[in-house]
């Protein structure tokens, strides 16, 4: 059953005071700066605004069904996750059901934690780093995003497409590889 997705990103941020402000309320460093890859699949059942992701967050892999249905909420993402032991095996999986790859992409990562509460800075090809902040509730979001000191205001939802596409005119969707130089 899909599941609410409470998370949101905060941009122009800068990322050493915003480490010195987890580190002071007592956030754990859950992993140092890590790259992620993501196969993006699709066909003609899962496709615009559902999609599957496959993702190797270097030591774990999980394959999600992600569907956003209202990019401007907090609570207008669902997904569905599963953890899987093969990042090749499973996208061999995927294409002999029929489902195409039609994107690749990376992205780094570094993930803190306080409480329940997972803030994750990460770094996008041509974008600068920003933070993601994501929670069991809108409550709690919006509790961590206070503690921050950020503008609740000015969070940001949906998927990294979005953010492209108003930050730099350009269409991440159309690009089969989004890559670091």
């Amino acid at each position: 059953m899909p599941q609410n997705e409470y998370e949101a990103k905060f941009l122009n941020i800068d990322v050493d005071a915003v480490r010195a402000q987890l580190r002071t309320a007592g956030a754990q460093l859950v992993f140092d700066k890590t790259m992620f890859t993501r196969l993006i699949f699709e066909n003609d059942a899962v496709q615009g605004e559902q999609w599957l992701r496959l993702r190797d967050e270097g030591g774990k892999t999980t394959l999600t069904l992600k569907q956003v249905s209202d990019a401007t909420t907090i609570n207008g993402t669902t997904e569905i996750e599963i953890e899987v032991d093969s990042l090749d095996k499973t996208a061999e999986l995927l294409k002999a059901t029929g489902l195409r790859q039609v994107r690749y992409q990376q992205n780094y990562r570094e993930e803190w934690q306080l409480g329940d509460i997972k803030y994750d800075l990460d770094t996008w090809p041509d974008l600068p780093t920003f933070i993601e902040i994501e929670g069991p509730s809108e409550d709690a979001v919006r509790k961590a995003v206070a503690d921050l000191g950020f503008d609740y205001a000015q969070a940001r939802y949906g998927s990294i497409d979005l953010i492209y596409k108003s930050e730099m005119g350009r269409d991440i969707l159309a690009e089969s590889t989004l890559l670091f130089e």
